[in-house]
């Protein structure tokens, strides 16, 4: 049995989206019977990078738990159930910037966490230069392999 590869191989990078196209066409030719078949396979994949959409959601993650954190003690919520969970997670998550700026009080003794507002900004600021490296890590990787 005879067989024969051709593979076509086409990307992008346009910054933090990338594209790719992998076109693959096999022939096996049986020389007894003199049949042969055709096999073509195409590949197509454009987003983001993986690792870029992994910092993200990591990224989410940690911003969500701060906001809420923030909002629920300026709203006056209870330290029970899962405000409590926010409030430990929160807490945690602060804690590299706890002290910077004072604990205010709003309305009815309610506290406003100014920790919590700096964290989303340092946490969004360190997530885009993070995924800004992976991104050209990986648009280096893809260049180096064409």
């Amino acid at each position: 049995m005879t067989d024969m590869q051709t593979q076509d191989r086409a990307g992008t990078n346009a910054g933090p989206n990338q594209s790719r196209v992998n076109r693959t066409t096999q022939t096996n030719a049986d020389p007894v019977t003199g049949t042969s078949t055709r096999l073509s396979t195409t590949r197509a994949w454009s987003g983001r990078a993986p690792g870029v959409e992994f910092v993200w959601l990591i990224a989410g993650i940690v911003i969500a738990f701060l906001a809420l954190d923030f909002v629920l003690h300026a709203a006056g919520a209870n330290d029970v159930g899962f405000a409590a969970f926010v409030f430990s997670v929160g807490k945690v998550l602060a804690a590299p910037f706890a002290g910077i700026f004072k604990t205010t009080y709003a309305a009815r003794s309610n506290l406003v966490i100014w920790a919590d507002v700096l964290g989303v900004v340092i946490y969004a600021l360190g997530a885009a230069v993070i995924a800004k490296v992976v991104t050209m890590a990986m648009a280096r990787n893809a260049t180096s392999t064409n």
